[in-house]
């Protein structure tokens, strides 16, 4: 099947675009504690700002749909990606703590909202390559959040501050501009209003709905606890910070060709529940290794975790999977990342609170991997059910 040259610049914007879906989030991590320094930040605020990004992805992931309805899915992503430009660049000018913290709530909401917008927008324009335009975003974000965890420091250092950094951040951001501008331009499609939109309270009625919510929940606590706390973790085992961090960049960086395999699978297989098992036991032997003995084969383990984290690109196709239009689409990746983003304030939540608690990680990294029962669980449930469609008007029940 040839492929126009829309289609080619589409599929250039969707991934430019998702290469900066996390790199705003993980570049708080690594200098943190320069920016506590210089804006007079105490600890509790900081703790605040690490968990920024889980929640306004999950308040304006129930936005999301709405906003799209209102100005059309091209002209939603448009305005969500100027709302990080420009959140960003407030936040570099700022020179108080409510202002970094208000300026940073700018970005990431921009950030929510593209995040739910992008499945429906890949399901509406690429039906027929569902699976290979999903893998090619999710491996940006992928390369994108390893970019930024691996060089928001070294960029601190050679620019001098942690604002050089930040602005970096801001390019990548704004390069994605020009390519969504010319999306809006050439495609002047709206949504259709209100007799296409499907609601968030309709999808809650359905057990796909909860169920990719939980998978999605899940999943995202144990991406967030791993990449809050598994440096941390392999300190307490007695490496450096430096070592410890080329763990984390491990996790990351392998990661990414599995964001782009996952996809491709998920859609090819006709039951990608052994897939799903697959990854499942991967997480457990990653954390089992941890728990036994992290400064044996102490690179292994984090490659582990990095197989199970390709539950987060899986999920991402599943959403145009097992709906029949962008508006179910839409509709499910809008509630499925509202409440999953809540959930995953669990998985850094608890590891710290325990961490306090008992003065070892042995009980986090438990509760960690018994996160693994509930998102198996219901990922397998959600594999197996049938169209969000069909289910809210009860031609075919879930199966």
């Amino acid at each position: 099947m040839r492929i126009s040259k829309t289609s080619l610049f589409l599929a250039l914007m969707v991934t430019v675009a998702a290469f900066n879906l996390r790199t705003i989030a993980v570049a708080i991590g690594p200098v943190l504690p320069s920016i506590q320094e210089e804006l007079g930040m105490s600890q509790t605020v900081a703790g605040l700002l690490t968990s920024l990004p889980t929640l306004c992805f999950a308040l304006f992931g129930f936005l999301a749909g709405r906003i799209s309805e209102v100005l059309g899915l091209h002209r939603a992503i448009l305005v969500a990606m100027v709302l990080n430009v420009v959140g960003q660049i407030a936040r570099n000018l700022s020179h108080s703590t409510l202002g970094f913290i208000l300026a940073s709530c700018v970005a990431l909401a921009g950030i929510g909202v593209i995040n739910v917008l992008l499945p429906p927008l890949v399901k509406r324009h690429f039906p027929e390559r569902n699976g290979l335009v999903t893998s090619l975003y999710t491996t940006s974000q992928s390369i994108g959040l390893t970019v930024a965890s691996l060089y928001t420091a070294p960029l601190a250092i050679a620019f001098g501050s942690w604002r050089g950094a930040y602005w970096v951040w801001v390019g990548t951001a704004a390069i994605a501009l020009p390519l969504i501008v010319w999306s809006v331009l050439q495609f002047r499609d709206w949504s259709g209003g209100p007799r296409t939109r499907i609601s968030l309270a309709a999808v809650a009625r359905t057990r796909l709905g909860w169920m990719m919510a939980i998978f999605f929940g899940m999943q995202s606590a144990q991406a967030y606890g791993q990449f809050g706390w598994l440096p941390t973790i392999y300190q307490h085992a007695g490496f450096s910070p430096v070592e410890s961090g080329n763990f984390l960049a491990i996790l990351a960086g392998v990661g990414i060709p599995f964001a782009f395999v996952i996809p491709n699978l998920t859609t090819r297989m006709k039951n990608p529940v052994g897939l799903l098992i697959g990854m499942t036991l991967c997480g457990f032997v990653g954390y089992a290794g941890l728990l036994w003995n992290p400064q044996l084969l102490p690179w292994l383990w984090p490659i582990f975790l990095a197989v199970a984290g390709g539950f987060f690109p899986m999920i991402l196709v599943l959403f145009s999977v097992h709906t029949r239009t962008p508006a179910g689409t839409a509709a499910l990746s809008s509630f499925s990342q509202a409440v999953g983003y809540v959930l995953a304030c669990i998985g850094p939540f608890l590891m710290g609170a325990l961490k306090d608690a008992t003065g070892s990680f042995i009980w986090p990294i438990w509760i960690q991997l018994l996160l693994f029962i509930p998102l198996t669980v219901c990922g397998v449930v959600a594999t197996r059910s049938g169209m969000l469609e069909d289910e809210l008007t009860g031609d075919t029940p879930a199966q």
